[in-house]
């Protein structure tokens, strides 16, 4: 009895990490639209994309007029960086490049949590943009 449950465990523990090691399409976020009413200079978005990138320890890498290219480190295994364009109607988080993150150009295929950390990358922008119209 113990040795099938030690055999189970062994097994299932096989499966999360194979899991763990797969990859899943890269996912381009769609580009978020800001409420057309409020009144925010592009200083403000910018600063607001930077806020919300750090949020979740996203670095500023590039700064050029309209487009800000970010850097996300994960314990100096993983590396993703994107840029993120924006004007007064809204932003888009575009994919750069990454390392160790088992990204195939070929395929589109990408470590899941490049997906995850850009949707949270992404919550936490449009958290920070919104946070401009409360004050």
């Amino acid at each position: 009895m113990k040795k099938t449950m030690v055999c189970a465990l062994a097994l299932s523990l096989s499966v999360g990490l194979a899991q763990a090691r797969s990859t899943e399409p890269l996912i381009e976020p769609s580009r978020v639209l800001l409420v057309s009413s409020q009144d925010r200079s592009l200083d403000q978005i910018k600063q607001a994309i930077v806020r919300g990138g750090a949020r979740h320890n996203w670095t500023l890498a590039k700064d050029e007029p309209g487009k800000l290219t970010l850097k996300y480190n994960k314990q100096n295994k993983h590396e993703v960086v994107v840029d993120v364009s924006y004007d007064q109607q809204g932003f888009q988080i575009r994919y750069v490049s990454s390392l160790n993150m088992k990204h195939d150009s070929a395929t589109g295929e990408i470590h899941p949590f490049y997906n995850r950390w850009v949707s949270n990358l992404s919550q936490a922008i449009s958290m920070e943009i919104n946070q401009l119209s409360l004050q």
